[in-house]
């Protein structure tokens, strides 16, 4: 078989993996942003069929901020021990909790925090059930972004009597400036795409606006789409949850920029 024959059968199979999420998004968009104009301003009211997401996509970003406040020094302290004491065998437990679906993790903090430690359902037990799940991905991530940095450097930095944690403050971490930043973002995705743990332990339906302490509940973005989707017979409620799902989008997007900002 020629060449070109192998490249065209090629393009014509990751065809439909480059068109389905651009028309997926282009379908969403389209039902969403007449919605989004009517639900951006004023308080939400009959549990979320109109008025504003700003109680939602507060909550979410507090979820997100807070759960990546709490899971990044970990996970990049657990990477650094791993790589610079050799402890690769920590390496299989991580891939297994990383393999873990996420309900269970929300079962998990529910039983813990909400019922066990009796705080209920409240923005810090959200935050703690989402740092423990993003906490595998983000130290395997960061593994990755550390074993990049180039062996001569390495070597070079030890050659001129800098200690173990010199090296790592000086030559490990800006090498791996990059790859830790990319590490951060796609946890702050993964936290801003998971319905079930918040569901369980952090998110209420409506009664919600600001959270008054860490100990209060919250609306987010997710449950309030899928609380609305579950309306199937309600105009209004789908096209609010349209509306939301475009909010969603546009808070993931805007991370996204920040965060290649901040790269470059």
């Amino acid at each position: 078989m020629k060449t070109w024959t192998v490249k065209v059968l090629i393009s014509l199979l990751a065809l439909p993996a480059l068109l389905l999420p651009v028309v997926a998004l282009g379908y969403i968009l389209g039902r969403g942003i007449p919605g989004l104009r009517q639900v951006l301003g004023g308080e939400a009211e009959g549990f979320g069929l109109g008025g504003g997401l700003a109680g939602q996509a507060v909550g979410s970003a507090l979820l997100t901020a807070g759960a990546c406040a709490v899971a990044a020094p970990v996970a990049l302290g657990l990477a650094v021990w791993v790589r610079l004491y050799r402890k690769d065998r920590w390496l299989t437990g991580l891939y297994l909790l990383q393999g873990i679906p996420p309900i269970v993790y929300g079962l998990c903090g529910l039983a813990v925090f909400v019922q066990l430690l009796h705080w209920g359902i409240c923005l810090l037990a959200g935050i703690l059930t989402l740092a423990a799940l993003i906490l595998p991905p983000l130290t395997l991530s960061a593994l990755e972004a550390l074993a990049r940095v180039p062996q001569e450097q390495t070597e070079a930095a030890f050659a001129l009597g800098l200690s173990q944690w010199a090296v790592v403050a000086r030559v490990w971490l800006p090498g791996a400036g990059a790859g830790l930043a990319t590490a951060l973002l796609l946890a702050m995705a993964r936290t801003l795409s998971e319905t079930a743990p918040i569901l369980f332990t952090a998110a209420v339906f409506s009664g919600i606006v600001w959270p008054d302490s860490l100990f209060s509940p919250v609306t987010t973005l997710q449950t309030h789409i899928f609380y609305l989707a579950q309306e199937g017979v309600d105009e209004r409620a789908i096209d609010t949850a349209w509306a939301a799902a475009v909010a969603l989008i546009g808070l993931v997007f805007g991370c996204t920029l920040i965060g290649r900002g901040r790269r470059r």
